[in-house]
């Protein structure tokens, strides 16, 4: 898997407001392919014109890929269509090369090959993610979500703005059809908590940095920790090349939970008794990105596990509407609840104590 929500965590936790939410009439799914489809005809051209690239360029999925480059890479517009323009004429890029042009021509056949299966029956696919993910939904969350399907960047899947968009690029899945519908239910999961969070009433009193930094590792390890169960790749039984290579990383983690949550704790720990640096950025990282192995995730993993276990699906849906805190309280009530369960991790009194001392800001954010 790969880092998800950095810059909407971030302006979540780092601004002073969430802008108003509007629920609409139910819960939407549409799909957007446009720029895959007009890069993938360009990838099979030998010259193109501007013209060709300015449409490339500004197409719904194109701003998002571009913007998303842009903010890890400096890449803008302009490097978008001319490293665009010299893997179509030349081939390859030379050089840096942001946008993985290279990767994407190489794979470009597995990607016209899903791109055809996704554009044969667009509503079937979304209903089989539907279903994957009903029983996790909450009935008081409704929003209208776009599922954009990218090819190009760095990263596997990502939201940008207030989440209600979530973005998928194709060139490292290969033609699996399968394993791409838990991808899509991890993402489409997060645009699902987007929802629920926004529609919540909060109070919105300054916090101190330190005490925003914290619930802003909190609020991950609950998104991508319920968003890993809801897409979880364990269950598969026929396994393409891409699904294999999220199944190794679920049984990496499995093989160093313990491990993985002592780290989550000594983060967490950081990010709340130091108040004088400011170092969010760097914890999550260490965290939640891929340079790391997104070791968090799996923390909230197993932690969202358990309480389905103990509390059912519902209990994870139920989470959506509710404070920051919920998920990672739950679980610890669950396992004192449960002493004789030793397949639970437990969190060390520090960690409770931090847990408890920030329960004072609930709902604020």
């Amino acid at each position: 898997m790969v880092a998800k929500l950095t810059l909407f965590v971030f302006s979540i936790f780092f601004c002073l407001s969430v802008s108003a939410y509007t629920p609409p009439e139910k819960l939407n799914v549409s799909i957007d392919f446009e720029s895959a489809r007009l890069i993938s005809v360009l990838l099979a051209k030998k010259s193109v014109t501007a013209a060709e690239l300015d449409k490339a360029a500004n197409v719904y999925g194109s701003k998002q890929l571009i913007e998303k480059v842009k903010g890890y890479s400096g890449a803008d517009v302009s490097v978008f269509k001319s490293t665009l323009r010299e893997v179509i004429e030349t081939g390859t890029v030379k050089g840096n090369d942001p946008y993985n042009w290279k990767e994407v021509k190489n794979n470009l056949k597995a990607i016209n090959l899903l791109l055809n299966k996704l554009s044969a029956s667009p509503d079937a696919f979304i209903n089989d993610i539907k279903l994957k993910i009903e029983a996790y939904t909450s009935d008081q969350v409704n929003a209208n979500i776009k599922a954009c399907f990218l090819i190009g960047g760095g990263s596997l899947g990502f939201t940008q703005g207030d989440g209600m968009t979530f973005n998928v690029a194709l060139q490292k899945i290969g033609d699996d059809y399968d394993g791409l519908k838990l991808l899509v239910a991890h993402e489409l999961y997060h645009s699902i908590q987007a929802a629920g969070q926004a529609s919540r009433n909060v109070s919105k009193t300054a916090m101190a940095y330190h005490v925003k930094a914290t619930y802003a590792m909190l609020y991950n390890l609950w998104s991508e920790g319920t968003a890993s169960l809801v897409g979880d790749f364990t269950g598969m039984k026929s396994v393409a090349p891409f699904s294999k290579t999220q199944i190794a990383e679920y049984d990496k983690n499995a093989g160093r939970k313990r491990e993985n949550f002592a780290l989550f704790e000594a983060l967490a720990y950081k990010c709340y008794t130091d108040s004088a640096s400011r170092l969010y950025g760097a914890l999550y990282n260490i965290g939640f990105s891929t340079a790391f192995d997104e070791t968090s995730y799996y923390v909230g993993y197993e932690m969202s596990k358990k309480i389905s276990q103990y509390m059912g699906k519902k209990a994870i849906a139920d989470e959506l509407t509710q404070d920051l805190l919920s998920f990672i309280e739950t679980y610890i009530k669950l396992y004192k609840e449960h002493p004789e369960d030793k397949a639970f991790i437990r969190f060390d009194a520090s960690t409770e104590n931090i847990v408890q001392q920030l329960a004072k800001w609930r709902n604020n954010i």
